[in-house]
């Protein structure tokens, strides 16, 4: 209870300004005025340069347009495999696996394909550098970003 009537005994005060206040407020006040104003002389009368991220016509984009996206061609983890055969070491991702298991199967690079010779029978795989340098990316490292 006493702390209410020492709450209220302080705000019952006048609020006093002294004169270092009121030159300080006014300094504030003049210093911020002449930054808005030392700012807004570089543009005025011109455009303010924007850069652009989409080629729309001038003026708001449409809404019924989505901006471009880029597409990601992604190589499931599953497909890929890697060993010997006579000519050294192989690593890339199994052909049917990756028609089977990829979301656009047609747009698979056909120069990629190549054949190799397994422990379980000759296997055709797209070289996983080939199918790198044409676009597509491996699912794990799609994973760790």
């Amino acid at each position: 209870m006493a702390l209410f009537f020492g709450a209220l005994g302080a705000s019952s005060s006048p609020a006093r300004a002294d004169a270092d206040d009121a030159a300080a407020l006014i300094g504030g006040l003049i210093a911020l005025y002449a930054l808005g104003q030392a700012l807004d002389n570089d543009h005025r009368g011109q455009a303010i340069p924007v850069d652009r991220i989409y080629n729309w016509p001038p003026g708001a984009p449409p809404r019924h347009v989505q901006p471009p996206r880029r597409h990601v061609f992604v190589a499931p983890t599953r497909c890929f495999i890697q060993g010997r055969d006579r000519n050294g070491v192989y690593r890339g991702y199994v052909r049917r696996c990756m028609l089977n298991n990829v979301r656009h199967p047609n747009l698979l690079p056909a120069h990629c394909l190549r054949e190799v010779r397994t422990d379980r029978g000759r296997r055709m795989i797209y070289g996983g550098r080939c199918l790198a340098q044409n676009g597509w990316v491996r699912e794990a490292d799609l994973r760790r970003h």
